[in-house]
C-alpha cells in the first residue's frame, strides 16, 4: 500500500472532516467546496508554496464564494448604465487575499500560538494551526521573512516579539491581547479563541 507524504495525509484528513461536516448538516455542495478549496490552500501555504503560485486557488475561492453570493440573493438584470464593479464586501474579501496582515494582527496570533504552546503543542505544529486558521479566514502569511513557508514567518515574528523587537504597536497589542487571554478560565481558554475567533478584532466576542 502506498504511504502518503505528510502533506497529502493532512490534506486528505482536512478534506474527509469537511465532506463529513457538510454533507451531515446541510448537504451545501458549494459551501463544502469553499471549504475544501480553503483547506487545501491553507495546507499547501503552510507548505511553503507562494502565494503567487497560489493565487490562481485563491482566485477560484473568491469566484466561487461570490456566485453563491449571487445565487442566494439574486438581483435583476443590470441596465446598460449599471456598475459591474464589485461590491464592497467582494473588494474587501480580495484585498484580504493579496495585501499583508496587520502586524496587530500577526501580534495577536503570537498570542495564539503562545497559548496552543502552553496547551501542550510543539510550537512549530501550533505556528502550522495557527497559519492554517489566518489562511481559512482569508489572512495570507507575513511578507516578511527568512522563510518561504508562511507559517514559519510567523514564527519568526513571534520570535521577534518574545525578545523585545519588532514595532511598538504589535508588542502593545501583543501584551494587552495576552492579558485578555489570560483572563478567560484556564479550562476554557482554548476552545473559546479558537471557536469564538477572539484573535481576529474583526469580529466581536459573543
Amino acid at each position: 500500500m502506498e504511504t502518503l507524504s505528510p502533506s497529502a495525509d493532512r490534506i486528505g484528513a482536512a478534506l474527509r472532516a469537511l465532506r463529513r461536516a457538510y454533507s451531515a448538516e446541510t448537504g451545501d455542495k458549494t459551501a463544502l467546496a469553499i471549504k475544501c478549496l480553503q483547506a487545501v490552500i491553507a495546507e499547501l501555504e503552510a507548505d511553503g508554496v507562494s502565494a503567487e503560485d497560489l493565487r490562481p486557488l485563491a482566485d477560484l475561492e473568491g469566484l466561487v464564494a461570490r456566485g453563491e453570493r449571487r445565487a442566494a440573493s439574486p438581483s435583476p438584470s443590470p441596465s446598460p448604465s449599471t456598475s459591474t464593479s464589485p461590491s464592497p464586501t467582494e473588494t474587501k474579501r480580495d484585498r484580504r487575499h493579496s495585501s499583508a496582515p496587520s502586524e496587530i494582527l500577526l501580534a495577536r496570533a503570537a498570542v495564539l500560538i503562545d497559548l496552543l504552546v502552553r496547551s501542550g503543542q510543539d510550537e512549530n505544529e501550533a505556528a502550522q494551526s495557527v497559519m492554517r486558521r489566518l489562511m481559512a479566514a482569508g489572512v495570507p502569511a507575513p511578507a516578511r521573512g527568512g522563510d518561504s513557508r508562511g507559517w514559519r514567518r510567523l514564527l519568526e515574528f513571534r520570535h521577534t516579539l518574545l525578545h523585545g523587537g519588532g514595532p511598538e504597536d504589535a508588542k502593545h497589542e501583543y501584551r494587552i491581547f495576552a492579558r485578555e487571554i489570560d483572563a478567560i478560565p484556564p479550562a476554557e481558554r482554548v476552545s473559546r479563541v479558537l471557536d469564538e475567533r477572539l484573535w481576529d478584532r474583526r469580529r466581536k466576542p459573543r
